[in-house]
């Protein structure tokens, strides 16, 4: 970036990593020039962006995170100069923001990147992984140009790739896992655990006695070795080699998986491009 504000880069990068020195790392620059630019920034603003704990990790004050808020913006408009300039000389570059939940990395993007890199070799692209909420979270704030999520959009426009539903999964035999009487202790990874609270925010669900890992495939591994029962995106059952008995979920969860974005009819021309590879694909699997 040469044109966003090189104080304001810097101060990116300090926020997304909460650390001067990891900021310092990834920018290939001094500690000290990290902290002289962030208190620069601050004197300029007259605001304090940063708390500072006694382990040196940095958390962003209120303002500082609406700052943040407004510095992706210009980011944001930044690589939209760029990419303008690169399509009056008809040439596609420029970087392609994509954030996407794991199941539509490996079910979609992972397929679509070889010949998007193939076609487009100048452009750039930039994966960023999240929950439900954190990939719509971050098109709204203009981290991402597109994102792969589910319902319900928080008024992004969204076009649908992919039905799925929520199943329970034991190690012996199927079960019929009612949500709103379930005593017993359910394991979940990350993801499945965001959307059954998202999908179900309003009923009398309690998920709070829940065994929360991270990744699917270690959730998958815990009850074939008999942890207890857990519920899954059928979708992300299906990429894992599994010998689990599937059964159903009460509420039943179904879901759609959309591509997501502010307005598709205004993006910049590499991230068209990405939504027409992304839709082409999905097409040809839905039929």
């Amino acid at each position: 970036m040469v044109m966003l504000n090189n104080n304001l880069r810097i101060f990116i990068a300090a926020a997304e990593l909460e650390s001067v020195t990891e900021a310092a790392k990834k920018l290939y620059i001094s500690q000290p020039a990290i902290s002289q630019a962030i208190k620069k920034l601050e004197d300029e603003l007259s605001v304090k962006l940063f708390i500072r704990s006694k382990r040196s990790s940095l958390k962003l004050t209120e303002v500082g995170k609406d700052i943040l808020a407004l510095a992706y913006k210009m980011a944001d408009l930044e690589n939209r100069l760029y990419q303008i300039a690169y399509d009056v000389n008809h040439l596609t570059g420029g970087t392609v923001r994509i954030a996407s939940v794991p199941l539509g990395v490996s079910l979609i993007i992972s397929h679509v990147l070889p010949e998007f890199k193939k076609r487009y070799p100048h452009v750039q692209v930039k994966l960023l992984e999240g929950n439900p909420l954190e990939v719509k979270s971050m098109v709204l704030n203009y981290q991402a140009d597109l994102g792969i999520s589910t319902s319900p959009y928080m008024g992004l426009a969204h076009k649908i790739l992919l039905s799925d539903r929520m199943v329970s999964i034991n190690k012996d035999k199927a079960l019929s896992l009612d949500l709103k009487d379930c005593s017993s202790e359910l394991l979940l990874c990350r993801v499945a655990y965001e959307s059954i609270s998202e999908q179900l925010s309003g009923c009398d669900i309690d998920l709070s006695h829940s065994f929360v890992v991270e990744a699917a495939s270690t959730q998958i591994n815990m009850v074939q070795e008999g942890n207890g029962p857990g519920i899954i995106s059928e979708l992300m059952l299906s990429t894992i080699p599994n010998k689990l008995a599937c059964g159903t979920v009460e509420p039943n969860i179904e879901m759609e998986i959309s591509l997501v974005a502010h307005n598709f009819a205004d993006m910049p021309n590499a991230a068209k491009e990405m939504a027409k590879a992304i839709l082409d694909n999905t097409s040809i699997k839905n039929k």
